[in-house]
């Protein structure tokens, strides 16, 4: 496919190494001509620099022959102006546009402007994250099987247990064990450590097989389901909770709106009381000028009665330095942090923080609404190190036994549906063209995997 993509911010950048990775004829368009610095060592695609709906550019670009434009600049307006150009003049296929402020979506919704509010989209994926217990940071939707997929961390006691224990016949199976934030070679001999962290696949008696593992009362108390609402009682969302953001970003404006109009008890920092004007004239909760991670600030805000904590500046090093003070000064049960830069990743997974990378995030979501790839990311997982994936099997693996797809994927299947029917198969299962596959595999190997399965989707 042809791509054009208006503007290489964090966003647009990552936006294009994907597409270009996956083998598509990308053209990236930006007005600073350093900002093209981002694209890494594999973009090779082209780059022109200039404003992105100057027609004489977009011809330039080829937008006669695009097949989908992206406008991702960090100006709604331009945003607005290039997609509208791009969608109206020239009739590209498929255009989407990034929008900044959830202020301006009924504009664009007017003007029949498909578009991500990374805005919201982030401040919404923060709340659904944020009071999920230390055990799960995940969810996916298949209940419709009765299979669910769970992550938590191995306690103390259950410390010298086997991994194979958690494995009983079809009620469930141990599909990645984490240790030192690294996936381990493992046999159903494996000693279970203290904060190991496991991926299960499990159908409702499954949580049996968890409790007779890890024991009753060590069994992590709010142990829940990938798959959305567990099938047994699990804990829910705190009602009034008492939550901490840092950062009166645009996002953190908006979560903090949207906590306090549940009823949640909100203290807003920043260090510029100018950025509280954000907030709309209803926000119920309060505000506190400060630095984010200084202590005798975080006092001040209630910090030692805190539920939850969250840091969504604008900088990654000011996040990750609030969001640690919160979790190891402060004891705050429910800590997540914002992340801007990917390649700073490797370091909040380093540190087991729980954390939302907003710019993989929104190029990932702007990638499927554009492309429809083969996978579909449902969820990270894992300290985002592996992503909980969705395809169809290919047909080159009807009649395959689950050993070679898996050899074929290096992806760790987690269950399979047939006809509406959930699996969760051994290596000897054998696959049917039509099967869907959900999957774990990291990023990269997601990635490969599309690259893999793009060849039978166009054929």
């Amino acid at each position: 496919m042809n791509v054009i993509v208006a503007g290489c911010g964090r966003v647009g950048s990552q936006l294009a190494e994907l597409l270009s990775y996956e083998a598509h004829n990308v053209v990236v368009i930006d007005s600073d001509r350093r900002s093209f610095r981002r694209l890494g060592g594999t973009f090779n695609g082209v780059t022109l620099e200039g404003v992105a709906f100057d027609e004489e550019l977009l011809h330039e670009a080829g937008i006669e022959s695009a097949d989908a434009f992206a406008a991702v600049t960090n100006f709604d307006n331009t945003n607005l102006m290039a997609a509208e150009i791009a969608s109206n003049v020239y009739r590209v296929p498929t255009v989407m546009s990034r929008l900044y402020n959830p202020d301006k979506e009924l504009t664009f919704y007017k003007m029949g402007i498909d578009y991500v509010c990374s805005t919201t989209l982030i401040a919404d994926r923060i709340r659904e994250k944020l009071f999920q217990p230390e055990e799960v940071i995940i969810q996916q939707d298949r209940l419709d099987v009765g299979i669910q997929v769970v992550e938590f961390s191995v306690p103390e006691d259950a410390e010298g247990k086997l991994a194979g224990d958690l494995n009983y016949g079809v009620s469930s199976r141990l599909i990645v064990l984490m240790r030192d934030n690294k996936a381990i070679e493992w046999n159903e001999s494996t000693p279970l450590r203290r904060r190991d962290r496991v991926i299960v696949t499990m159908r409702k008696e499954g949580w049996r097989v968890i409790k007779g593992c890890l024991g009753e009362d060590s069994c992590p108390a709010n142990i829940m389901p990938v798959s959305g609402p567990a099938l047994e009682t699990v804990s829910e969302e705190p009602s009034g909770a008492r939550v901490i953001i840092g950062g009166c970003s645009m996002v953190g404006a908006h979560l903090a709106y949207l906590l306090s109009m549940e009823g949640h008890d909100i203290t807003l920092i920043d260090v510029d009381p100018e950025r509280f004007k954000r907030l709309p004239g209803n926000y119920g909760g309060r505000v506190l000028e400060g630095m984010v991670y200084d202590e005798e600030t975080l006092v001040r805000a209630g910090i030692r009665e805190a539920d939850a904590f969250t840091s969504v500046t604008k900088f990654d090093n000011t996040n990750l330095m609030a969001a640690e003070v919160a979790r190891h000064v402060f004891n705050v049960p429910h800590v997540l942090a914002r992340l801007f830069n990917p390649d700073k990743e490797a370091t909040f997974q380093a540190l087991s923080m729980n954390y939302i990378c907003g710019t993989r995030l929104l190029a990932q979501v702007l990638l499927e609404r554009m492309l429809k790839p083969p996978v579909h990311t449902r969820t990270s997982c894992l300290y985002n190190i592996f992503d909980l994936v969705e395809f169809e099997c290919p047909p080159p693996w009807d009649g395959k036994p689950v050993s070679f797809a898996m050899d074929k994927s290096r992806a760790a299947f987690t269950y399979i549906v047939r006809r509406s029917t959930g699996f969760m198969p051994d290596e000897n299962f054998v696959l049917r063209k039509g099967d869907t596959v959900t999957a774990l595999a990291t990023p990269r190997r997601s990635h490969k995997l599309e690259k893999y399965l793009n060849k039978y989707q166009k054929g």
